[in-house]
């Protein structure tokens, strides 16, 4: 079991089974095709697994991305989200706790963190063939290696990881509540109950009819993915939260061609890309880390719902789990889309008292107060 920096593997050559992980700790190397995500890479071999790991010191720029910095996941994106509960009597006390939190976090240095399976993705999926047996030895080489850092994994629930959240609770990490998604499950194919529901129907219904032609992401040239790029960005950045990863058109294009991303796109009659997604995905489960659509145009074109209805056929015919994140929940819950709390697990015992005690009241406030809200607003 050894840890590769990111250095190490852009010195050497790429070896004849290089692995999805291995390809993409080399992209992210310096960080320069996610435009927020500041960190440095690693790769984790276990012998049977390879897993990029993210290790951030704290010291980055402010407004670093969620998806290598718990303070902006927890107190600046969490800002974000009261400001859109739009009930002043509730989310003011809501603020100034969320506010006092962010110093407390500063104070701790809750970012000089290192993510095991960290693909820098809003979420991670985990191999459902790991042997969670190798859980102690990593939890030593990170302890070893990283004694003045937190350490763990994201994007945790319980019904995709309960053996892996239960083993890592056991082995004395923290259970940090962190949003919830939601599930389709795909596993019964054409027998999903998702595809009972009636807005499910009426999407493919429109989908089938649409004008609009799926394009695979071998077709796509560049000025496509720069297109693409911007269709994200007019969702994600634009219309949802300037903290969400920055993925740029490199980003995406490498992903398809080195294997850990697979694009589709909606082209219209004249040629011109008006909707995308990129799915990832493993033997189990899938998501889509990609969503983009030109949100300038009719509501009645229904493109995101077109999106939405290639995400739950990919299910369907993978036999697999879709994990489409949190976010637009009354629209997936009328799909079928299944709530789960997600979670990330903390190593902390190896650090300061006082670290400790941040991350400890971290975790009691997010589940006695976060888990709640977000079970109660549906979020």
């Amino acid at each position: 079991m050894r840890l590769l920096f990111e250095e190490q593997l852009l010195n050497e050559p790429p070896p004849a089974d290089d692995s999805l992980a291995r390809r993409y700790v080399r992209t992210c190397a310096g960080g320069a095709l996610i435009g927020n995500v500041s960190t440095r890479m690693a790769l984790l071999d276990t012998g049977t697994q390879q897993f990029p790991v993210s290790i951030t010191e704290g010291l980055e720029p402010d407004g670093n991305c969620y998806v290598v910095s718990p303070q902006t996941a927890f107190s600046g994106y969490a800002l974000e989200e009261i400001k859109r509960l739009g009930r002043p009597r509730l989310t003011w006390p809501l603020k100034v706790l969320t506010q006092g939190v962010q110093h407390m976090l500063r104070w701790a240095r809750i970012d000089k963190l290192v993510q095991v399976n960290n693909w820098l993705l809003s979420t991670n999926l985990y191999p459902g063939d790991w042997d969670i047996n190798e859980l102690p030895a990593i939890t030593a080489l990170l302890q070893r290696t990283f004694p003045d850092h937190g350490f763990g994994f994201r994007s945790l629930n319980d019904f995709s990881n309960r053996p892996l959240r239960q083993r890592l609770e056991n082995l004395g990490y923290l259970s940090i509540p962190t949003r919830q998604v939601y599930l389709f499950d795909g596993r019964a194919g054409a027998q999903a109950e998702f595809l009972n529901h009636h807005n499910t129907r009426l999407d493919a219904t429109l989908l089938r009819r649409s004008p609009y032609e799926v394009v695979p992401g071998a077709a796509l040239d560049d000025a496509d993915f720069q297109r693409i790029e911007h269709l994200y960005n007019l969702l994600y950045l634009d219309k949802y939260s300037t903290l969400n990863p920055h993925y740029s058109a490199q980003w995406m294009q490498r992903g398809q061609r080195e294997g850990w991303l697979e694009m589709r796109a909606l082209r219209n009659s004249e040629g011109r890309i008006d909707g995308a997604l990129g799915w990832f995905a493993n033997a189990a489960l899938i998501s889509t880390p990609i969503v983009g659509y030109d949100t300038g145009l009719p509501q009645r074109a229904g493109l995101y719902r077109q999106l939405t209805r290639l995400c739950l056929q990919e299910a369907v015919e993978r036999g697999v789990v879709l994990n489409f994140s949190s976010g637009a929940a009354g629209f997936k819950r009328l799909r079928g889309g299944q709530p789960q709390i997600e979670y990330s697990l903390i190593h902390v015992a190896h650090l300061s008292w006082g670290r400790r005690w941040v991350w400890r009241v971290l975790s009691q406030l997010l589940h006695g107060i976060g888990v709640p809200l977000m079970r109660r607003f549906k979020l």
